[in-house]
């Protein structure tokens, strides 16, 4: 059974006579009659009979016209609802994202503008650690993840750059070093640090201050490891030591403590969109042209993959 075969049997029972339904069809009253007499022997059963020059519906002619009427009327519904889903205009995404980027602006504006733009679509947000995310991507929970650099080595996922920024430190407000406008890392090669446990690898920004502490042949004074930054700046603002967190956070009002910028171009950290490679669905394919968008310092092409 075929669409055309109930468009065929619709006009006929509206127009209540073949020749008729055969001319507006722009079919030949033959090639009609044989179509409904294929449907009555398909569905075993005859759903219209001769009365004098026309054709009235049986019983079962009239049942299944309301349904196949129906159905009819539902094709252009489900048309239109295909190719919206197609544009990306329909349908739920599900983005993971780490602690420190939930209060990335830029992210703000990105979720509003992401809301404004497809308002049927369904989004749903989760936080966890860098590590829970990719994982979460690798098993199909999320469909997009932002999270810090380095981007995860697997070939599963690609990485685009979303947002690089420098990193602040988080002063006991009694400390000396509460007063600057600003601090290098020679400013803190005696000081007790607080940094958060953090990925491993080469562009993990735990090797890389470790690496820049040992370009001024020091090594970082780690008194405190935590699990988060925003636990890192409680602790420094309970006096533990200096903690070093993306400037993103000074935005996080705690008493007893003051942000003061790091002043090491070379040390900024990037947050970083991933999705799975080859991903097809068209509502991640816009929400990742989205937040490039809002990616100022992308140059043309630059998408990375996962490395």
């Amino acid at each position: 059974m075929e669409l055309r075969h109930l468009r065929y049997f619709c006009a006929v029972a509206e127009d209540g006579h073949v020749t008729r339904a055969a001319e507006r069809l722009h079919v030949s009253q033959s090639a009609l009659t044989q179509q409904i007499k294929a449907l009555e022997d398909e569905l075993g059963t005859a759903l219209l009979r001769r009365v004098g020059r026309g054709i009235e519906l049986t019983e079962a002619g009239a049942v299944f016209w309301h349904e196949a009427q129906s159905i009819l009327d539902r094709v252009p519904i489900a048309t239109f609802a295909a190719q919206e889903a197609a544009r990306g205009l329909t349908g739920r995404l599900a983005i993971g994202m780490t602690e420190t980027v939930s209060f990335a602006s830029r992210l703000t504006l990105v979720m509003r503008e992401a809301r404004e733009r497809w308002p049927r679509v369904e989004f749903s947000l989760i936080q966890a650690r860098s590590n829970d995310l990719v994982l979460a991507l690798e098993e199909r929970l999320i469909d997009i993840a932002l999270m810090r650099a380095p981007a995860p080595m697997t070939e599963k996922l690609r990485s685009w750059p979303f947002l690089s920024e420098g990193l602040v430190g988080a002063i006991p407000d009694t400390h000396p070093l509460a007063t600057r406008q600003a601090i290098t890392l020679a400013d803190l090669t005696d000081e007790p640090l607080v940094l958060p446990h953090g990925r491993s690898g080469p562009g993990a920004m735990r090797t890389r201050i470790a690496t820049a502490f040992a370009r001024l042949g020091a090594t970082a004074k780690i008194a405190q490891e935590t699990p988060e930054y925003v636990m890192a700046i409680n602790l420094a603002a309970a006096g533990f030591g200096i903690a070093l967190v993306p400037a993103v956070l000074s935005g996080v009002r705690r008493d007893g403590v003051v942000y003061c910028p790091l002043a090491e171009p070379d040390l900024l950290t990037e947050i970083i969109v991933v999705a799975r490679a080859g991903d097809p669905a068209p509502v991640l394919g816009n929400f990742v042209a989205l937040c490039l968008e809002h990616d100022a310092t992308r140059a043309p092409g630059s998408g990375t993959k996962a490395s």
